[in-house]
């Protein structure tokens, strides 16, 4: 208990009576022991995680409790409390937190409720005891108040930690509420809660709310607005747009008028106190009972297969789809055998998808698979496949391809490949790719970890001591560029990479007339290539849209390197993807950001908002480059639908530093806002009076604030004067203005400042 004999003393000095209140056993996790499961906190017990003490990302006192592995649907952590309570008391339930490793938001419960053996089920304060999700990735708390219902005997102390998700945890309490008066903050605040939501589903003209959110704030002098924006807000509402109580109920409803699936972000602010900013997503989808979705498959019955062992069958098919509200997923089931498999598993709603079916049989015998359709609120879809395998005319071999074969005969014009068949360290083989080692021994490979699986190459033998070179391809499927998405989309991983390190991965264009070489351009798309990016997805999207491109090519992965083991260096690949026209996409209402700072003092920046669009995880935010130690940022993550932060930076250093904000989800290309900040020595002038100035810019419009902003003079680079403008409400925001380079003549608090901007 050293934690709580640490606290004992300062707590003396505020009230004799408070330690005693503590009704929990080992709130703080102090005392721990190591056992061959993992570590077991005194008092504290757990349903499928394993636990680890964490020494420095704590609270306070020595350590912190990590769930470091969370196996089940639901992990539960918890304590009885016995009492003895007090009748008619109530009593406050806390924790800290903070999540390591998010599952999109839906991360941790409370699961508390109090036991009364005359009840069944607990229902007193299940509306407070048992939450919806909640996350945050900085230390974080959660505070719930609930009464002693008469008869209850214990009171179960419970938080739930969905699968997969790693989290810390310090500083549990559960305290009877003294009748003394809370503690009122003096600094703005603004919390709201919750901030995550399941998805609702309704019909058409339905409408359906939200479970209630709480808005809670106090020394705001500007009331707080809530915003709904995407491009299905219309279907979203708030029973306020405006609030200036300390508290206030808000209720949220899904009302929509079409069928289809439905996003939107609500935004709540003040002005003048972007910081505080609020962000979370509302979700819905909705359907029409009179038009179910439907798929149907011609042939609708799959004729069967013949092939002799070593050899491979194709039949082609059709999937259709009808009122489909979101994508249709497809799974084999090997009945008998497992002999078959299919181009895809992911196709686009209510389109014809082509699907090319392969029988591929290794042993003589009769074989039975099926395939599942499945689409959300549709009615599932089985077909059986069936095949018949004779005596091959020559043992199976599974050689290594070293050439290449342009077979351009049904070109895709839409493709997605996840590589869900993709076998762990063996030769990746997918139906229509080509994956060619023209040098050494090693093809591309399957590859799976935390559950997803990837295409893997790598030059990495470890007894082998060799300077031979390596090179093996990963060649799309023909392509048809006749369609109406033209972006070529992957995400890409390097791993070992190392200073100077000789290996190289490449994309490559390819197109083959007849009677003609065969075109290999490489195309530069920013595919990671230094240590620093070990370890981290990049999303990569090419838009071929305009470019001389011919009407059926390929597009291609080309891994160089060295064989042996002084080449660690590894590449994965997952989620290819051509003539998709929903792509996920990440914008931003500001290209760059450019501040001037005082010498020891923070810059904060004006609010950037962000936008999502077709995203199915959050945006994560991060810093590089080449000073990102001086800046911080508001928030480590926004929702799907996006959001706004703000960018705070210090140095004791005069001169310019750079950095940039990552942003990312998966499927989107990543996007990047340069940050540029210079830093002037303090003047004479009280510090007080220095007025910081924020200039930002997106697309080709600049925007500039600052506390007491007077006026901005725009010139061009020669000289000549483009425009004047006058603030309102500390900021001026110009027209569109052409590409080139500026200056801003900034007069605030009296004092005039010059700014260089280039507009791209």
């Amino acid at each position: 208990m050293k934690k709580l004999l640490l606290l004992l003393p300062f707590w003396l000095l505020a009230t004799s009576a408070l330690a005693a209140d503590e009704m929990l056993y080992n709130p703080g996790f102090e005392d721990s022991s190591s056992t061959f499961l993992g570590t077991k906190f005194e008092s504290w017990y757990t349903t499928g995680s394993v636990l680890a003490a964490e020494t420095t990302d704590k609270v306070e006192g020595e350590q912190s409790l990590k769930v470091s592995e969370a196996p089940l649907a639901e992990n539960i952590l918890y304590q009885e409390i016995e009492g003895p309570f007090e009748s008619g008391a109530t009593y406050r339930l806390r924790i800290k937190y903070k999540v390591l490793t998010s599952q999109s938001g839906n991360d941790l419960k409370l699961d508390c409720f109090w036991e009364d053996p005359r009840e069944q089920e607990p229902t007193h304060d299940i509306d407070k005891l048992q939450t919806d999700f909640f996350t945050a990735d900085t230390w974080s708390e959660k505070i719930v108040e609930t009464t002693y219902p008469e008869g209850a005997t214990r009171f179960q102390f419970r938080v739930l930690i969905s699968k997969k998700v790693v989290v810390l945890f310090d500083d549990f309490s559960f305290q009877k509420v003294e009748g003394t008066d809370p503690v009122v903050p003096t600094e703005p605040t603004l919390t709201v809660s919750p901030t995550t939501f399941t998805e609702l589903s309704t019909q058409l003209n339905t409408p359906v709310a939200y479970p209630t959110v709480t808005l809670t704030q106090a020394n705001l002098d500007q009331p707080v607005t809530i915003t709904i924006t995407g491009k299905d807000a219309k279907y979203f509402s708030s029973s306020v747009e405006s609030v200036t109580e300390p508290t206030k109920e808000l209720i949220f409803t899904y009302n929509p008028t079409v069928i289809g699936r439905h996003t939107a972000m609500v935004t709540i602010e003040s002005a003048g106190h972007y910081e505080l900013t609020q962000t979370f997503s509302l979700k819905g989808y909705c359907t029409d009972p009179a038009n179910p979705p439907t798929m149907t498959l011609s042939p609708a019955t799959v004729p069967a297969f013949t092939a002799k062992v070593g050899e491979t069958s194709t039949q082609k098919v059709t999937l259709s789809s009808q009122n489909c509200i979101d994508y249709i997923y497809a799974s084999i089931e090997h009945v008998k055998g497992e002999a078959f498999n299919i181009s895809s598993t992911f196709f686009i709603k209510n389109s014809p998808n082509i699907i090319t079916v392969t029988f591929a049989p290794k042993e003589a015998g009769e074989y039975h698979s099926k395939i599942h359709f499945t689409t959300l609120e549709g009615q599932e879809l089985v077909v059986d496949l069936n095949g018949t395998a004779t005596e091959g005319d020559t043992p199976v071999e599974d050689p290594l391809n070293r050439v290449f074969n342009w077979d351009m005969s049904n070109p895709r014009t839409q493709l997605f490949e996840t590589f869900d068949g993709a076998v762990k360290n063996e030769t990746l083989q997918i139906e229509g790719w080509q994956n060619v080692t023209p040098r050494g021994e090693r093809p591309w490979w399957g590859y799976e970890a935390d559950g997803e699986k990837m295409a893997k190459a790598t030059g990495y033998m470890g007894q082998v001591s060799s300077q031979e070179s390596v090179e093996m391809w990963l060649v799309t499927p023909p392509l048809s560029y006749n369609t109406e998405g033209k972006t070529f989309t992957f995400r890409v991983k390097v791993e070992n990479f190392f200073e100077n390190c000789p290996t190289k991965l490449e994309l490559y264009y390819i197109d083959t007339i007849p009677g003609e070489p065969v075109y290999f351009q490489p195309i530069e798309v920013g595919i990671p290539t230094t240590p620093d990016q070990n370890g981290e997805w990049n999303e990569i999207h090419v838009n071929l849209e305009g470019q001389d491109i011919q009407d059926v090519f390929f597009m291609a992965f080309k891994y160089t390197g060295l064989w042996g083991n002084e080449n660690a260096a590894t590449y994965y690949l997952d989620d290819l993807g051509w003539g998709r026209t929903d792509l996920p996409e990440i914008t931003s209402d500001s290209t760059q950001v450019s501040m001037v700072a005082t010498k020891g003092r923070d810059q904060v920046s004006g609010k950037i908002t962000i936008t999502g669009k077709n995203l199915n995880e959050p945006i994560k935010l991060s810093l590089g480059g080449a000073n990102p130690s001086k800046f911080k940022l508001s928030a480590q993550s926004l929702p799907a639908e996006g959001g706004s932060f703000t960018v705070t930076f210090n140095s004791d250093n005069t001169g310019v530093h750079e950095a940039y904000v990552k942003l990312a989800s998966r499927g989107a290309a990543d996007k990047y806002i340069p940050l540029s900040v210079l830093v002037k020595e303090q003047s004479g002038i009280d510090e007080s009076d220095v007025q910081t100035i924020s200039i930002t810019q997106w697309g080709q419009r600049i925007r500039v604030s600052a506390d007491q902003l007077q006026q901005v003079l725009l010139y061009s680079a020669s000289g000549i004067h483009v425009g004047q403008y006058n603030a309102e409400n500390g900021a001026i925001e110009t027209p569109e203005l052409s590409r080139g380079i500026y200056l801003l003549q900034v007069t605030s608090a009296g004092a005039s400042t010059t700014h260089k901007v280039i507009v791209r």
